[in-house]
């Protein structure tokens, strides 16, 4: 395992595997979150921030058929408020796999509401979004190790 790095973490139908570190690799349940899962997504998030270490994220929320709920966005855009500078300044980057437009529009809304302190991108797949991935680890003079080359080449 990777220095930092914890296991794949499974809760709410949320998961959250870092043997890719600085790479994460988060994916959201093809059901709707609850509030309780929501909240729970952001304190992992939260945590990985408050490593204050550099770290980029492929947020895979291709199985999602529906978008996040009003109280959800609200709870995203308050998160920003307390913990986007912060964020900003370790998280260097998000690629969201989207497939659907309305959650497309979902991640609009949000970032229309509250700027995003977090470079993101959408991709309809990990291999789509791998050369930016690659391109943000090489401007932040981050090595592309096996790990992050085997999430980037393993998964469809």
């Amino acid at each position: 395992m990777i220095a930092g790095a914890k296991p794949v973490v499974q809760e709410y139908g949320l998961i959250f595997e870092e043997s890719a570190w600085p790479l994460a690799y988060v994916r959201f349940p093809s059901k709707p979150l609850s509030d309780d899962g929501f909240e729970y997504f952001i304190e992992r998030y939260t945590a990985m921030v408050e490593r204050q270490r550099p770290f980029a994220t492929i947020l895979d929320s291709r199985g999602l058929t529906t978008a996040i709920t009003a109280h959800q966005r609200k709870l995203l855009t308050d998160w920003f408020d307390v913990t986007g500078e912060l964020a900003g300044e370790y998280h260097f980057g998000i690629a969201v796999l989207m497939s659907n437009a309305l959650i497309r529009g979902a991640l609009k809304a949000v970032t229309w509401v509250k700027p995003v302190p977090v470079p993101i991108m959408p991709f309809g797949s990990i291999a789509d979004a791998a050369p930016w991935v690659r391109e943000i680890f090489r401007e932040q003079r981050i090595p592309i190790t096996p790990e992050i080359e085997l999430l980037l080449k393993g998964r469809s």
